[in-house]
């Protein structure tokens, strides 16, 4: 489990910073919070597969990677995406249709549960049943958006929740048990032409922490170019030191919006494996699409997110 620090560091980059601030990392609060909206993980891949029935879209990345995502009712264009499409994605580690206190024996109604997203007669709507079981603490509650944060043994989990949970009834420390499906997608919006590219290098501030700071270049589409350093992208693999990685940045209309503080929506990126691919977005809108030079070279961030400043 995280430490206390750790958790409220976590937190403080999960709410999207539509404050003046760039947006901080998907991380998670030690108190309740009303009212602010909760970062989703961001994914920049093109759709291989769609269920309709289901509601279930496939994604691949670059890394040749598949995922699977339920698009709940708040993606409204659903109808109009199609297999082929080039999109960016805004999830959700999953949909909690359960949530009940420690000892509930929530586990056991794991095969029998399921929940509707929208009432009966109202569209879109999608119906799931739970595939996972987590006994965790909540570590955060977004009460306008729905979305609860729960810290277990071994991961950390943003989830939307159905609307039978009143989320103003639970308290941030509470220790619950959770049926949740996983990756819910509230946002598939087709790709925009991208506006500007990015080459940049890092290097680990020391040995096993893992923090880095480095610098980079920003070609924007009109042919200028810009340097930026940059702190907080994260190696995992023991034994590198260094990373390169380029990547395409979407929404981009002036060079001083690729500055502040981008977001991978940690817990929810925690369901792409590879590591090799990462996507991104900060306060402005602004979405980046990072992946490695270098074969077997994994990318994750710090907890505070990617702090971009122009020079």
């Amino acid at each position: 489990m995280m430490g206390k620090s750790m958790v409220k560091s976590f937190w403080s980059a999960l709410v999207i910073v539509t404050l003046t601030l760039s947006l901080a990392g998907f991380t998670m609060a030690t108190e309740q919070v009303e009212g602010e909206a909760v970062d989703a993980a961001v994914a920049v891949d093109v759709i291989t597969d769609i269920n309709r029935d289901t509601r279930v879209i496939t994604l691949k990345n670059e890394a040749g990677e598949y995922y699977a995502y339920t698009a709940g009712p708040e993606v409204k264009n659903f109808d109009q995406l199609k297999r082929g499409d080039l999109v960016i994605m805004e999830y959700y580690s999953g949909f909690a249709f359960a949530l009940e206190p420690k000892g509930s024996g929530l586990e056991a109604k794991a095969s029998t549960l399921t929940v509707k997203t929208a009432k009966l007669g109202q569209k879109p709507g999608v119906e799931v049943t739970g595939r996972y079981f987590v006994a965790a603490e909540i570590a955060g509650i977004d009460l306008k958006n729905g979305v609860v944060v729960l810290e277990g043994v071994e991961h950390v989990v943003a989830l939307k929740v159905s609307d039978e949970i009143n989320l103003s009834k639970l308290e941030v420390g509470e220790e619950v048990e959770a049926l949740y499906a996983t990756s819910y997608a509230i946002s598939v919006t087709p790709a925009p032409q991208v506006s500007g590219t990015v080459k940049m290098k890092t290097k680990a501030v020391a040995v096993g922490i893992g923090v880095s700071w480095g610098e980079g270049t920003l070609s924007m589409y009109d042919g200028s170019e810009h340097e930026f350093s940059v702190r907080g992208l994260t190696l995992i693999d023991v034994g590198v030191s260094s990373v390169e990685a380029t990547g395409e940045v979407y929404n981009l209309v002036e060079a001083k919006d690729l500055e502040g503080v981008f977001v991978a929506g940690e817990a929810g990126a925690s369901l792409i494996g590879g590591g090799s691919v990462l996507a991104l977005k900060n306060g402005n809108d602004v979405v980046m699409k990072l992946k490695t030079t270098q074969k077997g070279v994994r990318l994750s961030l710090a907890g505070q997110g990617l702090k971009v400043k122009l020079k």
